[in-house]
């Protein structure tokens, strides 16, 4: 008896694969199981190992009714929604929403499987949960918005995160943009990293240094990136009380109206960026040193000072350090450009 396992048909032709040809029940036993493992690949099998339901007719139950197997009329993904309901409580976040059963809904639905509103229903029906009913959504959305409700939500995440006096906090945007070619007040067509022409909305979100979300809030789709970053900072320094706020940025989160903005509301900044000229203390030291070489990781402070009569205010501090491999890059692509201009291209003279 040949033991053969069929996979599909190609055509009228099927594809298979031999498996052997038993000539004893025994043989036979061994080329079946040889086939089932083929079958089951690297997929491990679960074998509950249910015995056979007995004839209906062998069998009755209580009053003369026949015993048959139990319907399945629902199914629930309990691991998952346990776990997502474990993490809901931790943070807080149930007391801060009132304890609201729709925005619970919500969360857990874009945790699942992100969609939009009228997705998030079948999603929740997908792993056993009866969502409220669309309209029901839409009524609840209004109150979402408010920032009296963002704020709960943002003050049990602060909470949970341990904000204050020496947390780092980061910051950072990105545009969502609407399959529309008509603006309002809100959706405007700006900067987009996509590149598209659509109206969009900025957004903007506020995290610890472990990328949990703090705080998130949306801008015009035409405001610039540097010019959201101040109104975060001032919701987060008002919202916790925070007196001592440095902020850290880079070049292009940072203009010089912010600079001035963020002086002017009494708040520090870092910011680490680049130098096109030599800088006045650097030059000096070189002066004074015209023989020595550079050291990796060598540090020259620069300060930069107010003076108002007779008092003398330090405005800034720079410090700038040497690194003997960004150094190396530096040079190395200088030469390549150089060598590039020395070659003349074929037809043509320098």
């Amino acid at each position: 008896m040949a033991v053969q396992v069929l996979w599909r048909y190609a055509g009228n032709s099927p594809v298979l694969d031999h498996v052997g040809s038993a000539h004893s029940d025994a043989e036979l036993a061994l080329l079946k199981a040889k086939a089932r493992r083929l079958i089951e690949g690297d997929q491990l099998a679960l074998d509950f190992d249910v015995p056979a339901q007995p004839a209906a007719s062998a069998t009755k139950f209580g009053s003369g009714s026949e015993h048959s197997p139990l319907p399945v009329v629902g199914e629930r993904a309990g691991c998952l929604l346990d776990a997502i309901r474990g993490a809901f409580q931790v943070l807080g976040l149930d007391v801060a929403s009132g304890d609201d059963q729709v925005f619970y809904h919500l969360v857990a639905a874009r945790i699942i499987h992100p969609g939009s509103k009228f997705e998030s229903i079948e999603t929740l029906a997908e792993v056993g949960v009866e969502s409220a009913s669309y309209s029901t959504i839409k009524r609840h959305l209004p109150r979402y918005a408010t920032e009296l409700f963002s704020d709960k939500i943002s003050a049990a995440l602060a909470q949970h995160a341990g904000i204050g006096p020496g947390v780092l906090v980061l910051y950072d945007v990105t545009t969502l943009y609407f399959e529309t070619d008509k603006e309002d007040d809100f959706r405007k067509p700006g900067f987009s990293k996509e590149r598209r022409l659509e109206p969009q909305v900025t957004v903007g979100m506020l995290t610890d240094a472990t990328g949990l979300p703090l705080s998130i809030s949306a801008f015009e789709g035409n405001r610039a990136e540097t010019h959201t970053m101040l109104p975060m900072i001032r919701k987060l320094q008002e919202a916790y009380s925070l007196d001592d706020i440095t902020v850290v940025a880079d070049a292009g989160m940072f203009s010089a109206a912010n600079k001035r903005e963020v002086v002017s509301a009494g708040l520090g900044y870092i910011l680490g960026t680049k130098e096109r000229d030599i800088p006045k203390v650097i030059a000096a030291w070189r002066k004074d040193n015209p023989d020595t070489e550079y050291t990796d990781g060598q540090i020259w402070r620069q300060d930069t000072v107010r003076t108002t009569g007779s008092e003398s205010v330090t405005e800034s501090v720079t410090f700038y350090q040497y690194s003997w491999d960004r150094a190396r890059r530096s040079l190395r692509g200088i030469e390549e450009q150089v060598k590039k201009l020395s070659v003349p291209s074929k037809g043509k003279s320098l």
